[in-house]
């Protein structure tokens, strides 16, 4: 774990860039955060730093499923539904994405997801995001319309059915890219906190090392941290 006193903050904030060129491989990483926003009492165990962000993007989960009666042709017209998806998708400035945590992109050239049985043993079905840019000023209810009128009218194949869930899900693209914005204000306020309980004290950080933590505080929002921890000693 790694211990900062206050008057290393500076040079450590000065290492920064090295730490994250080490960790170039999160770039790519796109994590999705679903059910509803974060309750007072788990708010109120949070960091008191923190950094509040919009989502990348509105994540609506979709279900293809289908029950032509032999498999093989159960399969084929659900890839050629997910195909469609992917093409319409792109037209209209969206995407279609599929994973638990974190998200992968569904494209025309890996359609073709692995199916799983559906309600009964003899359907298929397969679960995947439908995406969209979010804005810092887009209209969030006006954009989960757009996302929702696209799966009304989807291009189906055969008796594949596509069915939206009824809660939206937000995705972020890399969120260690907010650790640098992050360390700052822990610094800054670790500052403020030493000159308010005088200088002879010493205020030591811990958790700084810890990968960047989120919570879904708002309909579109992000609230991004640190778990990060103060200790004060040594005062006179």
């Amino acid at each position: 774990m790694l211990r900062l006193a206050l008057p290393l903050l500076a040079a450590t904030l000065a290492l920064a860039p090295c730490a994250q060129a080490q960790d170039d491989s999160s770039q790519l990483d796109e994590i999705v955060v679903t059910g509803t926003r974060i309750s007072d009492e788990d708010l109120a165990l949070m960091p008191a730093v923190t950094l509040t962000r919009r989502a990348d993007f509105l994540a609506l989960s979709v279900t293809l499923e289908n029950d032509t009666r032999e498999a093989e042709a159960r399969r084929r017209e659900v890839h050629e539904t997910l195909r469609n998806l992917v093409a319409d998708a792109a037209k209209q400035g969206m995407s279609m994405a599929h994973g638990d945590e974190f998200l992968i992109p569904v494209t025309a050239a890996n359609h073709q997801l692995p199916l799983g049985t559906g309600s009964r043993s003899d359907t298929s079905r397969v679960s995947l995001y439908l995406k969209r840019p979010l804005g810092a000023t887009d209209n969030v209810a006006a954009e989960i319309a757009r996302l929702e009128k696209f799966v009304d009218n989807a291009r189906v194949v055969g008796r594949t059915v596509v069915e939206a869930d009824d809660d939206i899900a937000l995705s972020v693209v890399n969120p260690e890219r907010y650790r640098f914005e992050i360390v700052p204000l822990i610094a800054a306020d670790a500052r403020k906190l030493q000159a308010a309980i005088g200088p002879g004290c010493r205020v030591n950080l811990t958790g700084l090392a810890s990968r960047v933590s989120w919570e879904r505080t708002d309909e579109a929002e992000l609230t991004l941290y640190l778990p990060y921890k103060v200790e004060i000693t040594d005062c006179q």
